[in-house]
């Protein structure tokens, strides 16, 4: 099936993004079960986490090779920065903004450490409970121009951020917490979205079970479509 579906999105977000962010684009990454967002804009590529089963380097590098490289990783699961050691020798110009919280193993660690730090703030609007019982209730949660991405941040920590995370009203597009299970996206959390417009699930239902059918029933409840990167490859929106 078509890896851009540029009219539809278009049509779908234009009315509600286009006049406060010209000229940017969201690429979620069809890779397998795991997260990698990208937001482009004029000052360079900004990477939600770097995990998956595989990566599409050669996409990735055609359009974020000869910009500037920030990345953003929520928290220490596999499939969120197995890609990170890679990104290094893939995409020159590459910084950290965020690091997962609380300690890993030792590789995991290099992994994340290997990485300069940026030199600037994060521009985002994030929130991370640090005292998480899990690496999942440490996620980085990230809001920003529309998009939010809540890493692995359980349904317990939703209760908690939806009440702290400055911007919700602002989200248009939501990539699914734990790749769509049922561990994560919370009525609550649907409920704290009034202008959401498409969730995302970078997932593969047909080995993993995500989305789940909860997840699925409750975005068909709010009359939010829901486009899986399973079916559709890599996702693009323009806004």
């Amino acid at each position: 099936m078509a890896k851009k579906i540029c009219l539809f999105l278009f049509i779908s977000l234009s009315g509600s993004m286009l006049s406060r962010e010209v000229g940017a684009e969201l690429i979620v990454w069809n890779v397998g079960q795991g997260q990698w967002a990208t937001v482009i804009d004029e000052y360079g590529c900004w990477h939600l986490d770097m995990g998956g089963e595989f990566a599409p380097w050669p996409e990735i590098m055609r359009a974020c090779r000869s910009r500037r490289n920030l990345v953003s990783l929520s928290h220490w699961d596999i499939d969120h920065i197995v890609f990170a050691p890679s990104a290094l020798h893939h995409l020159p110009n590459i910084c950290l903004l965020n690091g997962p919280e609380g300690r890993s193993s030792p590789r995991k660690e290099r992994w994340v450490l290997n990485i300069p730090r940026c030199t600037e703030h994060s521009p985002f609007d994030q929130w991370s409970d640090p005292s998480g019982k899990s690496a999942n209730d440490k996620s980085w949660v990230v809001n920003w121009r529309g998009v939010l991405a809540p890493g692995d941040s359980t349904r317990v920590e939703e209760k908690k951020w939806v009440h702290h995370l400055a911007g919700l009203d602002r989200v248009r597009v939501l990539i699914l917490g734990h790749h769509g299970s049922r561990t994560s996206t919370s009525r609550e959390l649907l409920n704290s979205l009034p202008n959401l417009e498409m969730a995302v699930s970078s997932a593969r239902v047909r080995r993993y079970g995500h989305p789940h059918a909860e997840v699925v029933r409750a975005l068909n409840q709010k009359k939010t479509p829901l486009l899986r990167t399973e079916e559709w490859g890599s996702i693009h929106f323009y806004f």
